[in-house]
């Protein structure tokens, strides 16, 4: 496959296996089992909705978890490497806070307050490095947030530490104002890896701005969008430093809530007479059945009915998206999350990943 965009010689046949990051959600128990079943297939740990900042530079562990913890004993056990996800979620929001960005890089003070917190955080517990997750970056702190990520990667490096960054997924500068606080091209010249988030293209509340012409409800992370994600970055930032996202999870229109690569058998099994489809452009499969009115957090979102209802991924499409690892000759593959998927899953990330 090839990217539209991206020159032969930005594209570096990778020498190595391609690193396999797993996210472990540790709000969801099941994530430590199935670590415990599949810690074999991955390269290093990230640990999900854990660790926070906030605007003044402390962090904030209100999201540790007895699941997290067994997870952070198994995977020393086995030699994983770990890094803690840290973000910019807002519990008291809901969201991420465009809030913790704006005050801790606003002056020295906070900003040393965050840096030493992480260092300490990574150093302390015997981590890999930290995971840096901040995604509501504002378009006035771009600059500053990309001297930000090269100071933390510079303290890191000093400890024989790494870096990996979590960014939202830009396909260009334009349709998308709201990612204009991520410049992909200073960020990557600092991190280890840049882990790009090539998943909630669609979901039940938006769509992805400009791009497929805005189609709603349509596919979490199809292969198309993916591509494009995937050109932008490759025109800025090493390929071997690229992390591709795979998510293990897709939405039901019909409900508005996230289904799991887990039960999307048993969703679709549940209405008699649905229908699947694939489409060819994301090379995503589909279901419908019946007669819907989309709904988010339980409330209608459209009057209007629309097809189809479940947009996931199957073992074709999941293979077909993480050959772009080989393809393009990215670091390797990150998955949102362990605790949603099951073995049929990491079979088909194998099958990608192959020469």
């Amino acid at each position: 496959m090839s990217v539209a965009g991206v020159l032969p010689s930005q594209i570096s046949a990778a020498t190595a296996a391609p690193l396999v990051l797993a996210y472990t959600d540790g709000q969801v128990p099941v994530a430590y089992t199935n670590l415990q079943a599949f810690y074999a297939q991955l390269g290093a740990v990230g640990l999900g909705s854990t660790w926070s900042l906030l605007a003044d530079g402390s962090l904030s562990d209100v999201g540790m978890s007895s699941t997290t913890q067994k997870i952070i004993k198994f995977a020393k056990k086995k030699a994983l490497p770990l890094y803690p996800t840290v973000s910019d979620y807002s519990d008291a929001l809901g969201e991420f806070d465009p809030a913790v960005s704006r005050g801790i890089l606003a002056s020295a003070a906070t900003r040393e307050a965050s840096l030493s917190a992480m260092l300490q955080l990574a150093v302390g517990q015997g981590f890999a490095g930290i995971d840096l997750d901040w995604e509501a970056v504002e378009e006035g702190n771009a600059t500053a947030f990309s001297s930000f990520v090269a100071d933390l990667a510079a303290r890191l490096h000093a400890q024989g530490l790494k870096l990996i960054l979590s960014v939202p997924p830009k396909f260009d500068d334009t349709s998308s104002p709201w990612l204009a606080g991520y410049d992909y091209a200073a960020l990557g010249v600092s991190v280890d890896w840049l882990q790009v988030m090539t998943y909630d293209e669609v979901g039940p509340g938006w769509c992805t701005t400009g791009f497929n012409h805005g189609k709603w409800p349509g596919p979490e992370s199809g292969l198309d969008w993916q591509q494009a994600v995937l050109g932008y970055t490759l025109a800025r930032v090493p390929a071997a430093k690229v992390l591709s996202g795979l998510p293990a999870y897709g939405y039901d229109y019909s409900t508005g809530k996230v289904v799991y690569w887990s039960k999307y058998g048993k969703t679709i099994a549940a209405h008699a007479g649905a229908v699947m489809v694939r489409d060819s452009a994301s090379a995503t499969p589909s279901a419908s059945w019946g007669t819907v009115t989309p709904q988010r957090d339980g409330k209608p979102w459209s009057k209007a009915t629309r097809q189809p209802v479940l947009w996931f991924d199957d073992a074709q499409s999941l293979a077909v998206k993480t050959a772009l690892v080989r393809s393009l000759g990215l670091g390797g593959t990150s998955v949102w999350a362990m605790g949603y998927e099951d073995a049929a899953f990491w079979d088909a990330v194998t099958a990608g990943l192959k020469p």
